[in-house]
């Protein structure tokens, strides 16, 4: 919701902007065309503070490309050479404060975090009190199987598909609503349409897919 709340508000501001270029009072476009990178650095912003329940990378991500593009807009240097040498960097640092996770691993903690890098992973979870977490697939996939959790009221799950591929099995008798940012990439809900009863759980799943994919199904 807060997510919807600021694309809304985003929305509004562009409205508003060219509606004052349709005035003359000021050349919109020219700003935009300067300033576009602060979007994604705003995307970014959002993510890490409405999801404190993941580990933001993706936020970090979206934060990372409009700096660069924003540079790049007001310093002679290309800083698009340095962009794949800070990637490294950030996967280092991802595999250094990640915990390792083996194929065909149970878990049944009430949060998932797991990170795939140039592998696979297959986890089944059974905690009866699912909240959420974050799946990031790097050049690898994962496959998350939650047909035996339970969760009480509502989770949130984050999925990042970089050049790689994340598939995640849900349970019976929830609602699901899936959202995210593609990227060169995308996602599939191949769930059953969701129920009117208002009783149910929600599994709120958001995919930031670049050059990858996720599938949700049950």
């Amino acid at each position: 919701m807060i997510t919807r709340n600021w694309i809304g508000i985003l929305l509004i501001l562009f409205g508003i902007g060219f509606l004052f270029q349709q005035l003359n009072l000021f050349d919109f476009s020219n700003i935009i065309s300067i300033w576009w990178p602060l979007i994604l650095i705003i995307i970014g912003g959002i993510q890490i503070f409405s999801n404190p329940q993941g580990t933001s990378l993706s936020g970090l991500f979206f934060i990372l490309l409009g700096a660069i593009f924003l540079g790049n807009q007001f310093i002679e240097v290309n800083l698009f050479t340095y962009l794949w040498p800070l990637f490294l960097i950030l996967i280092g640092l991802i595999f250094i404060f990640s915990r390792k996770q083996k194929n065909g691993f149970e878990h049944s903690q009430n949060t998932i975090k797991n990170f795939s890098l140039f592998g696979g992973n297959n986890i089944r979870s059974n905690t009866e009190n699912f909240e959420g977490g974050e799946v990031t697939a790097i050049f690898g996939g994962a496959e998350i199987d939650l047909r035996n959790v339970t969760i009480n009221k509502e989770a949130h799950l984050e999925i990042i598909c970089i050049f790689g591929g994340v598939t995640v099995i849900v349970p019976e008798n929830i609602n699901i609503e899936v959202s995210g940012v593609p990227i060169f990439g995308g996602w599939e809900n191949k769930t059953r349409p969701p129920s009117k009863r208002m009783d149910l759980p929600i599994l709120y799943i958001k995919c930031y897919t670049i050059f990858g994919g996720a599938e949700i199904k049950d």
